[in-house]
């Protein structure tokens, strides 16, 4: 009977859940960034580790096409460390989160069947709310892990039928949290390591 109640738990912990939260927006976000942001948003637990995000008032567009490289799409708050989807750690803290691009390289082919990525760059070097392009996104978001590559959380789907706060399980494996900001719901990847 114990085991199966730690074995419960244990399953109950490796899982991917969320639900709204109404928090303002963390201090740590420089103010012209924080102005675009709504306070609340949505609080997910992966793996037993809490990942809190807020979102941005207003999204150009309905696709991903429509919004520009580097654009802010929203923060977040590291109660604990957690991975990327290259398995690199970010540490506790508050972020931001930028649209990026996966570059059209050999080094990349195959990696991701998408290409749209949340780019996680620290608060703290983040303070312009202009989209700073490709560039400038990688720039900021290569901070967040002190190496060559900046950090990032997997958007798949980038296009989701399913209602915001479900989980979805991609194509590779992953899974994902559906999010809606704007008009774009698309799908958070939460749970999954792309292999590089």
């Amino acid at each position: 009977m114990l085991l199966a109640i730690l074995s419960l738990v244990m399953m109950q912990a490796a899982g991917l859940s969320g639900g709204i939260h109404s928090d303002p927006v963390p201090t740590e976000i420089a103010a012209p960034l924080a102005a675009k942001l709504a306070p609340g948003g949505v609080r997910a637990t992966a793996n037993g580790k809490t990942l809190t995000f807020w979102w941005v008032k207003d999204l150009p567009g309905q696709a991903w096409t429509d919004v520009p490289e580097g654009t802010l799409i929203g923060a977040l708050k590291l109660e604990e460390a957690v991975p990327d989807i290259r398995g690199h750690v970010i540490k506790p803290g508050v972020y931001t989160l930028r649209y990026g691009i996966q570059p059209a390289t050999s080094d990349h082919f195959g990696i991701s069947p998408f290409r749209d990525f949340l780019l996680v760059s620290p608060a703290a070097v983040d303070t312009d709310p202009a989209a700073p392009g490709h560039d400038g996104v990688i720039a900021l978001s290569k901070q967040t892990l002190g190496g060559s590559h900046p950090a990032v959380l997997s958007i798949d789907p980038p296009s989701a039928r399913q209602a915001p706060l479900d989980v979805y399980t991609t194509q590779l494996g992953h899974k994902s949290l559906i999010v809606q900001v704007g008009q774009l719901k698309f799908g958070i990847v939460l749970i999954g390591k792309i292999i590089t």
